[in-house]
């Protein structure tokens, strides 16, 4: 392994410690001396890794969205119907919320737009790819009503989605994100499912409930 590679590889090790740190403690309030010190390490040793903390961020971000994706795509991959899958997506969205400090997402919007964009982007597409073949498999299994818009309750997903990051219509101060998503989540299930899908959804949601 050449010197360069790695340090490459030092600094991919690096990230989810780093991506720990910002869900702690933001990503605006944070120098890069801060972001050292977390680490344990120099800012300048830091700095043969990233030129600014707009580079960093970006890292941050570019890991992020491939793990998040790993991890979605898991879930998938486990062959659950269409309404135990969309719980577990949903489960799994909602520990990544409960974890991210609350001023995240602002801090990217208004500072670091590139990252902004790029986790909106990745978020999208994968969202949309998902949730076209959940609605399709859950028409299938008899559980989503077979009159629905495929396209068109995919783009309100996504747009819900978005929306409940909007700090105007839900500021922080006012509304847990967490929160928020749950209760979309369980306001457009009931919105595509038919009374099959209603019940079984219902009886599958307070067992978990029960069961956490």
């Amino acid at each position: 392994m050449t010197k360069e590679s790695e340090s490459a590889e030092k600094f991919r090790e690096m990230i989810p410690q780093l991506i720990s740190v910002f869900m702690t403690y933001g990503i605006k309030s944070m120098t890069m001396d801060d972001i050292a010190r977390q680490l344990r390490i120099s800012k300048k040793t830091l700095y043969q890794y990233v030129s600014d903390k707009r580079e960093l961020v970006m890292r941050c971000m570019e890991h992020d969205c491939v793990q998040n994706e790993h991890g979605i795509r898991e879930i998938v991959s486990r062959g659950l119907n269409a309404v135990e899958e969309n719980f577990e997506i949903s489960k799994h969205v909602l520990k990544q919320l409960r974890e991210i400090h609350p001023s995240i997402f602002y801090d990217l919007e208004k500072y670091y737009p590139e990252a902004w964009a790029m986790l909106h982007e990745s978020k999208d597409s994968l969202t949309a790819e998902v949730i076209r073949a959940n609605l399709n498999k859950g028409i299938k299994e008899g559980f989503f009503r077979d009159d629905i818009d495929i396209e068109i309750h995919t783009r309100l997903w996504i747009t819900r989605m978005n929306v409940i990051f909007d700090p105007q219509l839900f500021p922080i101060q006012e509304f847990s994100i967490p929160e928020v998503y749950e209760q979309m989540f369980i306001h457009q299930i009931r919105g595509i499912a038919n009374q099959k899908g209603i019940e079984y959804f219902e009886q599958f949601y307070k067992k978990q409930a029960k069961s956490n």
